[in-house]
């Protein structure tokens, strides 16, 4: 009897996040279909690829994941190793049930399931993502675009002088120019090595995270958070994009990035929103 890969995702989880995986038998599986709480979980569930829902991968990298659908049914989506993506509607339990016995027994009929002409990014619902976020150069830059907007400016300025005949400009500009580009380098590649060392692996679903400073890796608990303070740039005195994020413990202790780790987009879907309030724009925070 083949044993297949299955993993859970709860109403919670984020795309790509999974738990409890495993390889199991048929008779396995089906009792973790029986045993998810599947009613517990439907209600206010949107009917999406990720979601509540049991993933199987079969020995040739073929997934089959069963979720839930409008009305009490279920819906079944499976994608072969080339990325097409089929989807079946489920009236009951006992379906599913049949239709991932076939899909051990390699005799699942895909003429029974709808596919979809569209498979762009149908992968990321199946396989599991590491939710590692690390510093990247070219976040650092896009962060630093006050700065680069302002050196842009001036190229074209300085492109304009140097093309009218003035001898004085001839020597001065290039060297304002050369000025200008080394000050922006210098304070895009600092930005970037301060904090190129840290790294948070997150996801929203878990409890659990870690969070590594450059000093070691320490893992927290979202439970024994306090709250988390976001700092966003005020005008002149932080002429750049960047956001600090606090996140303060019950126990009195502190950890602090920013959004060069990870996008205030991102990091505002992986807590609880009480947690979360905006620092006064006048304090100036760095890390």
């Amino acid at each position: 009897m083949p044993e297949f890969i299955s993993k859970l995702q709860h109403k919670t989880y984020e795309k790509g996040e999974f738990s409890d995986e495993k390889a199991r038998n048929l008779p396995d599986t089906l009792a973790l279909i029986k045993n998810f709480p599947w009613e517990e979980e439907r209600p206010l569930t949107a009917v999406d690829l990720t979601g509540p829902s049991v993933t199987i991968k079969d020995e040739d990298l073929n997934y089959l994941k069963v979720g839930l659908y409008f009305n009490g049914k279920y819906c079944l989506y499976y994608l072969d190793r080339d990325n097409h993506l089929y989807e079946y509607y489920a009236p009951d339990i006992t379906d599913v049930y049949k239709k991932v016995t076939d899909f051990f027994n390699g005799q699942l009929d895909l003429s029974a399931f709808e596919k979809h002409f569209f498979n762009i990014g149908n992968q990321g619902h199946f396989v599991n993502k590491s939710f590692i976020y690390e510093v990247k150069l070219w976040r650092v830059v896009l962060l630093s675009w006050p700065f680069i907007l302002f050196f842009l400016i001036f190229l074209i300025f300085f492109i304009a002088i140097i093309t009218t005949p003035a001898p004085f400009y001839v020597v001065l500009v290039p060297i304002i120019f050369v000025l200008l580009l080394g000050g922006t380098l210098t304070y895009i590649f600092n930005k970037y090595v301060k904090c190129s060392a840290q790294t948070l692996q997150i996801s929203k679903g878990n409890n659990n995270f870690s969070f590594n400073d450059g000093s070691g890796e320490n893992v927290y608990n979202k439970n024994e958070i306090k709250e988390i303070i976001i700092y966003k740039p005020a005008g002149g005195r932080n002429p750049n994009d960047f956001y600090v994020y606090e996140i303060y413990f019950k126990d009195g202790s502190m950890i602090k990035f920013s959004n060069m780790l990870i996008s205030d987009i991102v990091f505002g879907n992986k807590f609880p929103s009480d947690l979360y309030r905006y620092g006064d724009k006048n304090s100036f925070r760095k890390l």
